[in-house]
């Protein structure tokens, strides 16, 4: 006994010393338990900070005593994130196949147990910044040992696929509303189908395939199952099936009628949306979901902000308070404030205008706005073509969502002589007719 003391004590002095040097030893934290184990955390390969990590090589190794564990595929660690010291909930990762469930799993010295995690930003969904990760295990045999630690930075690199004014042959643009990721947002996108009269019905399928994969948007169908659909007047009727299962989920069914009543009010002369139930009009499709009267869309003014989907950017009307405001100048001004400011409590919502530009004036006659920048306009992005382009159409598309708007006209310092991302300012532009193609 004396003699074990003294081993002991002698490794609780060489800890000690390292603990007071210079070097490092975050990578791979040190337990000794009653038993003469030796276990620890390490990465593989070693490193105390990652920059946009896809997976990262987790290792838990054992230097003396065999150590017997219960498998828990997808569960054998726990991984959380803080951000400026704030533990962010609900935070997603992937951790890869790892075996069969509730196989026992031998970590021996010259055996160690490996797991890889899936952190990449596009798993995590967290926005751009710094991170500090921990990773531990919630095994009994392992909980008492300290969590290893990881410095974690992420900075996205989205590109923006330029609106267009054509289509392919044979084919025709609709235009589909999708939720976001973060299930936050609607967000219009533009995919191309072969040409069809029932174009009614042809929109309703299309929706209720969902979003590509392309999108990075949420993927898979939202909507209700529908029977039929049919138009009288400016009024859409969908008739839905009574049995489907999307109707049973409340939390996620506003969203979705949201999402048929934006895609079909896009279709020329179409105002609103009579949902059926069965072919018959109901009180309500559940408990607090009136559906009696027809549903329109939010026509005020809307900012389009580009939302981050970390591939790409896809612009989606935001629509600020414009209530109080008394001329089109005032809302201009909202707007185009809501363009330089982007959303500050989502990071995933950017701003689209640099800083320096400003909007100096603006005029408006017989349909024709006309806004008036100073010349920071023009040297926007200078070097960044793509955002240009989805400067232009942000505000093409936000100024012309306001309903006397036929037309938008660019100055720059009161003149019309310029250009800009390929556009000549010299004459007055419409936006666009297919915003946020679906595949580039």
């Amino acid at each position: 006994m004396p003699l074990l003391k003294s081993i002991l004590t002698l490794i609780m002095v060489v800890i000690v010393g390292f603990s007071s040097s210079s070097l490092p030893i975050e990578v791979n934290r040190l337990l000794y338990i009653p038993v003469e184990q030796s276990i620890s955390y390490s990465f593989q390969p070693a490193h105390t900070e990652v920059f946009n990590p896809d997976t990262i090589n987790f290792s838990i190794n054992t230097t003396n005593t065999n150590v017997t564990i219960r498998n828990n595929p997808g569960n054998n660690l726990k991984v959380e994130a803080f951000k400026d010291g704030n533990l962010l909930e609900n935070l997603e990762y992937v951790e890869l196949d790892s075996g069969n469930m509730d196989q026992d799993i031998l970590i021996a010295r010259d055996s160690p147990l490996f797991v890889q995690i899936d952190i990449s930003q596009k798993t995590t969904g967290l926005p751009d910044g710094e991170y500090l990760f921990r990773f531990y295990s919630e095994n009994e045999r392992l909980k008492e040992i300290d969590p290893l630690e990881l410095k974690v930075g992420y900075k996205s690199d989205p590109q923006y696929y330029k609106s267009l004014n054509y289509h392919p042959k044979d084919s025709m643009g609709i235009k589909l509303y999708f939720p976001s990721t973060d299930g936050k947002y609607l967000i219009p996108v533009t995919r191309f189908v072969p040409y069809n009269d029932a174009i009614l019905t042809k929109t309703m399928e299309n929706l209720a395939v969902g979003a590509d994969p392309a999108t990075t948007l949420q993927t898979g169908t939202i909507i209700p199952d529908f029977i039929k659909v049919y138009y009288s007047g400016t009024t859409v009727h969908v008739v839905l099936d009574p049995d489907s299962e999307k109707l049973k989920d409340n939390e996620g069914l506003v969203m979705a009628l949201d999402s048929i009543v934006y895609t079909m009010t896009e279709i020329p002369q179409m105002r609103r949306v009579q949902f059926l139930l069965d072919g018959k009009r109901v009180d309500d499709l559940v408990p607090g979901v009136a559906v009696r009267n027809p549903w329109s869309p939010d026509t005020n003014p809307a900012a389009y902000l580009p939302y981050n989907t970390f591939d790409r950017y896809l612009l989606f009307p935001y629509r600020p308070d414009t209530s109080e405001t008394e001329t089109i100048r005032d809302q201009c001004h909202i707007l185009f404030d809501t363009l330089k400011e982007g959303l500050p409590d989502d990071p995933m919502a950017e701003t689209v205008v640099p800083d320096d530009v400003e909007l100096l004036n603006v005029y408006f006659l017989n349909g024709t706005l006309k806004l008036d920048f100073n010349d920071a306009f023009l040297e926007a992005y200078s070097d960044e073509r793509h955002k240009q382009h989805m400067m232009m159409d942000s505000v093409l598309y936000t100024f012309s969502s306001i309903e006397t708007v036929r037309n938008i006209q660019i100055l720059i310092d009161g003149s019309d002589g310029y250009s800009f991302a390929d556009y000549s300012l010299s004459k007055p532009l419409t936006q666009p007719l297919y915003l946020n193609p679906e595949k580039h």
